[in-house]
């Protein structure tokens, strides 16, 4: 019989070498490789720090000029960074990879303890759970 760290590793590899964390790998690449994406992302953050320093400044001293156009500029960034392939592509296979993530998960809990956890379908479970009498 294996012990949990066998066990632990031989899952750890078959994740490595699932579909989903490959697609997830060659997006991150992708997504961080996007020179014009990560200076997006970048000016973003700068932006964001800016129009926090100039909220924390009392009410009579905020600029509300500089507040709006850092507004603009943020609201421009965002929907650039948002918009922009690569992202997309690795927010789809982050998504990928937590959905394997939980159904792993469910797994584990299940051989482990004979339960999955409640996803709020009931028509998966026979479980007298809260969400029945709602």
């Amino acid at each position: 019989m294996k012990t949990v760290e066998e066990c632990a590793k031989l899952l750890g590899e078959a994740i490595a070498n699932d579909e989903a964390v490959k697609a997830y790998n060659g997006a991150k690449a992708a997504f961080e490789a996007d020179a014009a994406l990560q200076e997006a992302i970048r000016e973003y953050n700068v932006q964001r720090m800016l129009l926090g320093q100039e909220f924390t400044k009392g009410v009579d001293t905020q600029d509300a000029e500089l507040i709006a156009r850092l507004q603009a500029r943020i609201d421009e960034l965002y929907k650039t960074v948002t918009e922009a392939d690569a992202y997309i592509l690795y927010n789809q296979a982050q998504e990928g990879v937590n959905a394997l993530m939980q159904k792993v998960n469910s797994d584990i809990n299940f051989y482990a303890f004979g339960e999955r956890p409640c996803t709020h379908d009931c028509s998966s479970c026979s479980a007298d759970c809260a969400s029945k009498k709602s």
